[in-house]
């Protein structure tokens, strides 16, 4: 009976300390994250730039951004440009105008793309391994000689 008695308090002891543990998810979203950083990518967590709602965002979306700074500061973008992916489709923001994306390859995750003066920025869900993140820093990579999504 006496050792039900230890094993109880043994366990009680380390609960607390197996609950403080980093799940699985979060295990995973620190490697994607330092898989990123470690090849000069900015993660930013926080606050997705404010998209219309005519674009129909799903609502429920938690992204990141991947950042990449432009080499100098680009004076063409006083305010940042902005395109969403919008039933499918990429748009810019606020004309509305399709634009071709071939020159990126882009995965699902990936709902808006920014322009600004400093940097270019993927907004993503981060679903995908490493050849995901990849693909995000190609994209980023193109993104910075692009002058705009209209």
């Amino acid at each position: 009976m006496s050792i039900v008695w230890i094993l109880l308090i043994i366990a009680v002891a380390v609960a607390p300390l197996m609950s403080a543990l980093p799940s699985e998810a979060q295990r995973y979203e620190a490697k994607v994250r330092a898989y990123a950083m470690g090849k000069a990518i900015s993660v930013k967590l926080g606050v997705t730039p404010e998209i219309p709602a005519r674009f129909r965002m799903p609502a429920e979306l938690s992204l990141v951004a991947y950042r990449r700074r432009r080499p100098k500061r680009d004076p063409l973008f006083e305010t940042s440009h902005l395109a969403v992916k919008s039933m499918g489709v990429w748009v810019s923001v606020p004309s509305e105008r399709p634009f071709i994306e071939g020159f990126l390859s882009l995965p699902d995750g990936v709902w808006i793309l920014e322009l600004g003066v400093d940097y270019v920025s993927v907004f993503w869900d981060e679903k995908g391994d490493t050849e995901a993140v990849d693909e995000v820093i190609t994209a980023l990579d193109n993104l910075i000689s692009i002058q705009g999504f209209e």
